[in-house]
């Protein structure tokens, strides 16, 4: 309403979807800040478009469009209508007749996935650790789960019992492959937003660790539990 009431757009749908683009574009991780529209004028928008907007979103590239929105009025139709001669118009309820409108949305798949790369990168070089911070809806995966030590075979019995409890509900991996830290980097590398880590206590005491991509906090969890709390993570719930 406001994009309107300033005349910064010409309806409320228009408004509605420049809108829509941009909620998309927030849930693949991309932060506001970053973000931009930019209205094309006559020299620029195609001869079709009454308005476009190029979505764009600052890189070190500088900036990128990633989206173009363009208002084709009735061109689409109303050529269709003219050549086929066929009326291809809507009646509404009342009776009232309208070729319909087209907004056009084109995505740019391929700059896309790399400006989510690159804004989802993190490195902390005091730690000499790298990740991708990347949403939920994107990682490759749900969770790493790993033995603590690969040569206590307790250890990997119980870590292979809780990867079978979580692989029918969850996109889980199991890996037991060097040391536990590198095992961290590689999911973390990858952007797997969480490690499930069984340990000598889980022989006793039936739970594991949970560990976080980002901020490497860390929290006991039964195994019984284990499900309903990946979930709440997941929803967002539920940070550690």
């Amino acid at each position: 309403e406001q994009l309107v009431a300033q005349k910064l757009v010409s309806g409320k749908l228009i408004a509605y979807y420049l809108a829509r683009t941009q909620q998309l574009f927030e849930k693949l991780g991309i932060p506001l800040a970053n973000m931009r529209f930019r209205e094309l004028d006559g020299t620029e928008r195609a001869f079709y478009a009454k308005e476009a907007f190029d979505f764009e979103v600052v890189t070190s590239l500088g900036w990128v469009e990633l989206a173009a929105n363009n208002y084709r009025t009735d061109y689409d139709l109303g050529g269709h209508q003219k050549e086929s001669q066929k009326d291809l118009q809507y009646v509404t309820p009342e009776g009232r007749k309208f070729v319909p409108h087209v907004w056009e949305i084109s995505i740019g798949l391929d700059r896309t996935f790399y400006t989510i790369l690159e804004l989802s990168y993190r490195a902390d070089k005091e730690k000499e650790r790298a990740w991708l911070s990347l949403p939920f809806a994107l990682a490759p995966q749900t969770a790493g789960i790993f033995p603590l030590l690969t040569n206590k075979p307790e250890l990997v019995a119980k870590a292979e019992e809780v990867y079978n409890e979580l692989r029918d509900c969850y996109d889980v991996q199991y890996d037991e492959s060097g040391s536990i830290g590198k095992r961290y980097a590689r999911m973390d590398e990858i952007g797997v937003p969480w490690c499930i880590t069984v340990d000598f206590d889980s022989l006793n005491n039936n739970d594991v660790t949970i560990r976080a991509r980002d901020n490497g906090a860390q929290k006991r969890v039964k195994i019984a539990e284990l499900r309903d709390t990946l979930y709440q993570l997941i929803t967002g719930k539920m940070t550690l």
